[in-house]
C-alpha cells in the first residue's frame, strides 16, 4: 500500500455495511465496486498479506484483484481491492478455522448466506430466505440482486435443457448413423461388385492363363493343354474359394479377397514375372 498525500484523487466510493461493519465500496466506471482487500481481512480476521498472495496465486480470483485510490486517516493511498463479482467466491474459500474466534460466527453466517443465494441461483428457493432490510434503498437493492437471480437461474435451466437437447440430438444422429452403417456393412455382403470392377477380375485370370500357357508352350514343345483350358481351370478354382458362379456376382466385400487370390495365384504359378498381374486402376467408375 502506497501513500500520496495529495497527488491522487480517490474515485467515487460508498459506504456499506458488511454484518455491522462499514466498509468502503469503491465505484469503478465500467467495471463494478471494488472492496479493499485489508478493511477486509481486518473485520474478519485474516492475514491481509497472506491472502493478498494467496488471490494473486488463485487462477480464477486474480482477475478479480485491482488497485484503487481510497481516502484513509486524512490521505489518498492505492490500495489492492477485489471486485464484487469475485468476492463472494473468495469469502466462499476460506475455512471459519482460519479466523479468530471473534469474527468466526460472523464468516460462518455471512457463508451460510451465500450458501443460501448459490442455492437460489441453481435449485429454486432457499431454505432460509434473508430478510429484506427496514431501509428502503437497500431493500430495493436486495430485491433487484434476487430478481438478477431468479433471472439467471431461468437462463442457467435454459441452458441446461438447451444442452440435454442439443446431447439428445447427437446421441439420435450417432445411433442412425450407427444404424446406416449396420446397413451399409449387411449390404456389401449382398451388392455385386461394379461392372468395371468384375472385368478387371476376368482380365486379370486371363492374364495369369495366357502369361502360363506361353510359358509352359516355350517350355515344353509337346505341351497339349490350351490356353483357354487354363483360364476355365483357373476360373472354376476362383469361383469355388470365392463361393459364386460368375464374375458380376462376387460381393462388394469379398473384391479385396478376390484381388488377393489373384495376386497369390500369379506368385504361385509365375514366380519372378513382374507382369503376371493386371495393373489395378486407382478408382472405380
Amino acid at each position: 500500500m502506497s501513500d500520496s498525500p495529495g497527488r491522487l484523487t480517490p474515485p467515487r466510493h460508498e459506504l456499506i455495511d458488511f454484518h455491522g461493519d462499514r466498509l468502503i465500496a469503491v465505484v469503478l466506471e465500467g467495471d463494478g465496486v471494488a472492496i479493499p482487500l485489508r478493511l477486509l481481512c481486518e473485520r474478519i480476521g485474516l492475514d491481509t498479506d497472506a491472502q493478498a498472495e494467496r488471490l494473486r496465486n488463485h487462477a480464477v480470483l486474480a482477475s478479480g484483484l485491482r488497485v484503487v485510490n481510497v481516502a484513509i486517516s486524512d490521505r489518498v493511498r492505492s490500495v489492492m481491492a477485489i471486485i464484487h463479482t469475485k468476492l463472494p467466491f473468495w469469502l466462499a474459500t476460506i475455512s471459519p478455522e482460519q479466523v479468530n474466534d471473534e469474527t468466526r460466527p460472523k464468516l460462518i453466517q455471512y457463508q451460510t448466506e451465500l450458501a443460501d443465494m448459490l442455492a437460489r441461483l441453481f435449485y429454486g428457493e432457499p431454505a432460509t430466505p434473508a430478510p429484506l432490510s427496514a431501509d428502503p434503498a437497500v431493500a430495493a437493492l436486495q430485491q433487484q440482486f434476487q430478481s438478477a437471480l431468479s433471472e439467471m437461474r431461468r437462463a442457467r435451466e435454459a441452458i441446461i435443457e438447451e444442452q440435454r437437447r442439443t446431447n439428445q440430438s447427437v446421441a439420435d444422429t450417432q445411433q442412425r448413423l450407427t444404424s446406416l452403417t449396420e446397413i451399409v456393412t449387411e449390404l456389401r455382403t449382398f451388392l455385386p461388385v461394379s461392372p468395371k470392377q468384375a472385368e478387371y477380375v476376368q482380365r486379370a485370370i486371363k492374364r495369369i492363363a495366357t502369361r502360363l500357357y506361353k510359358q509352359r508352350q516355350s517350355s515344353n514343345a509337346g505341351y497339349r493343354q490350351t490356353e483357354d483350358n487354363l483360364y476355365q481351370l483357373l476360373f472354376g478354382q476362383f469361383k469355388v474359394e470365392m463361393g459364386i458362379p460368375r464374375y458380376d456376382a462376387l460381393p462388394i466385400d469379398k473384391y479385396d479377397a478376390a484381388v488377393a487370390w489373384i495376386e497369390r495365384k500369379a506368385a504361385e504359378l509365375l514366380p519372378g514375372d513382374p507382369d503376371a498381374v493386371a495393373p489395378r486402376q486407382e478408382t472405380w467408375l
